[in-house]
């Protein structure tokens, strides 16, 4: 299940880093890719993050009430992918 969301982010994920070349070659790309670690992180918080909404959906329409355990539980895991993703791109 996890694997082809794994190799979207990875795709996603991965950076190109221009760096001087040599006198030959003005530049050199490179590719930044992101660990397998970190990719499976990333995953995993987000099916936590579509478990939670489809949860927080299915409160609300069975007690038709609002949820804030579940809410705040969307909040932490959003929190979790932006800082990871944006702790990321800062290195």
């Amino acid at each position: 299940m996890l694997g082809p969301l794994r190799s979207l982010l990875r795709r996603g994920l991965t950076r190109m880093v221009v760096r001087e070349g040599s006198a030959s070659r003005r530049v050199l790309v490179q590719e930044d890719v992101p660990s397998e670690r970190f990719t499976l992180i990333v995953a995993l918080m987000i099916v936590f993050f579509v478990g939670l909404v489809g949860l927080e959906i299915a409160h609300m329409l069975l007690m038709g009430s609002w949820n804030e355990v579940a809410f705040n539980g969307i909040m932490l895991v959003v929190g979790t992918i932006v800082g990871a993703v944006w702790g990321r791109s800062q290195t």
